[in-house]
């Protein structure tokens, strides 16, 4: 390893240790509370969406620090939280899909912290999970629980549907919030928190929606006229191992017109419906957020919002995540801190979900383990000008149809404060390019024009930029 970069290393640590003592130094033993949100990409009025209704959220933001550029391990559900929960990335087990969870279970329980909340357990917290923590049951973390909750709906037009495949993707039903899951999971949140008096607890709240199927009740529908919804430029198809035929909604949801999403009111449809379940999820923060308050609870806990992954509404004609293009890999972090300096500024840092973990026992006075991958930025809590790290790191793998005769390829992704740099290889972190891509967001942040080939020069240096990080991990 370069001796620069171990006095980087060093330097870095000393500047941790000195945003530790001064962010969490007024804090005894805080409680954690993690809320995480499935599928929610930056579509909200604190990350300057006008048409977007997220009044909480966005009122929650003015009192924390907001990451406008947050970039997730892996844009889909099971790898993002494994990533996020473990510290550990993808390059670490090979595991880039959904089986995270389940195909890591021997490999997760050899290690002697099988998480953060496991950390936090160790130490004496009271950790407890409630909705969609982990992708599948929580058990797959067996050692990180003091309690799992159940956060079940009875009501039966909900229940007799929710399981069944080919339903509607999209509907909006006159019923209480409570008749969701999402609903009625606030309600069971709610009460314990008035419960959590005896030891310092860590609190993982994990909201389904705005996942599909887009149902929320009709009164967050009932929020806005569909026609002045902006909608997605229908463009090109990209020439990505990325696109894929939108195949989580098309397979599994049906109802929809014969020219499927070639239809402009469909797509019209599903937008409406996603951002009815984005205000709906929004009301749910809100009320625990005040029951926080009421308890006086927000006197002594850290409050983090983190969505795992976004989501497409149309770009690159696509609906779904699965992707190693921006609107996939970046989704919102919001993190409030009792005693937290510069609230309510936004810091254009670039940070990564894998930074979370060792970020959280920071605060807490707590020594993750040594080898994740993850770095703290504490630093950005306390100044929101700080230029932060150079760069983000994310992994993928395609789910579309083959791609230039490959049926499966793998992506190391490489954001940059003016790039987005990916390397297709056929094994993960393994083996020849198959494939590269690089897009210049100072002109082109939707990532349209692939310049790899026009590009030599750049591709040269991120390309040595990213093989200088990989070895500096290892």
């Amino acid at each position: 390893m370069h001796s620069s970069f171990l006095h980087a290393v060093a330097a870095f640590t000393l500047l941790c240790m000195i945003a530790v003592a001064s962010v969490a130094s007024p804090l005894e033993r805080p409680n954690v509370l993690f809320i995480a949100i499935d599928d929610l990409r930056p579509e909200l009025g604190c990350y300057g969406v006008d048409y977007i209704q997220s009044p909480r959220i966005d009122a929650f933001a003015r009192t924390a620090r907001l990451f406008k550029h947050h970039y997730v391990t892996a844009p889909t559900c099971g790898a993002s939280r494994y990533a996020l929960l473990t510290g550990l990335s993808p390059r670490s087990n090979y595991e880039a899909g959904n089986l995270a969870f389940q195909q890591n279970i021997q490999f997760t329980a050899q290690r002697e912290i099988e998480s953060f909340p496991h950390l936090f357990k160790k130490a004496g917290y009271e950790t407890i999970s409630i909705g969609k923590i982990c992708h599948g049951k929580q058990d797959t973390l067996p050692r990180s629980w003091s309690r799992i909750l159940d956060r079940e709906t009875k009501h039966p037009d909900f229940q007799n549907n929710a399981g069944k495949k080919q339903r509607h993707a999209v509907r909006g039903l006159d019923l209480p919030d409570a008749a969701y899951f999402d609903g009625a999971m606030t309600d069971t949140v709610i009460k314990t928190l008035g419960t959590l008096k005896d030891k310092p607890f860590f609190f993982a709240v994990g909201f389904v929606k705005p996942h599909l199927p887009f149902w929320a009740p009709k009164k967050y529908f009932d929020l806005y006229d569909p026609e002045k919804i902006p909608q997605a430029d229908w463009g090109e198809q990209p020439e990505s191992p990325s696109y894929h035929p939108s195949f989580e909604l098309m397979q599994q949801y049906g109802h929809h017109p014969d020219d499927g999403l070639e239809d402009p009111d469909y797509r019209r449809k599903l937008k409406h419906g996603y951002a009815a379940c984005v205000s709906f999820v929004d009301a749910q923060i809100g009320r625990i957020l005040d029951e926080v308050e009421s308890l006086g609870l927000n006197k002594n806990t850290i409050i983090v919002l983190w969505g795992d992954h976004g989501w497409h509404l149309g770009e690159h004609r696509l609906f779904g995540k699965h992707t190693s293009f921006e609107r996939a890999l970046k989704s919102p972090l919001i993190i409030r801190t009792p005693a937290m300096k510069n609230k309510g500024r936004a810091t254009s840092a670039l940070v990564q979900s894998i930074d979370i973990y060792p970020t959280l026992a920071g605060l807490c006075s707590l020594t993750p383990p040594a080898d994740i991958d993850g770095r703290p930025f504490l630093d950005l809590l306390e100044d929101p000008n700080l230029p932060g790290p150079e760069v983000a790191l994310s992994y993928n793998m395609s789910y579309g149809a083959p791609f230039r005769g490959m049926r499966r390829m793998y992506a190391v992704t490489m954001r940059t404060k003016d790039y987005r740099y990916i390397q297709w290889q056929k094994d993960l972190g393994r083996g020849e390019f198959m494939f590269q891509e690089l897009y210049d967001h100072r002109v082109d942040p939707d990532e349209k024009d692939n310049l790899a080939e026009s590009n030599p020069k750049v591709i040269e240096r991120l390309s040595k930029r990213l093989v200088q990080i990989q070895a500096d991990q290892n």
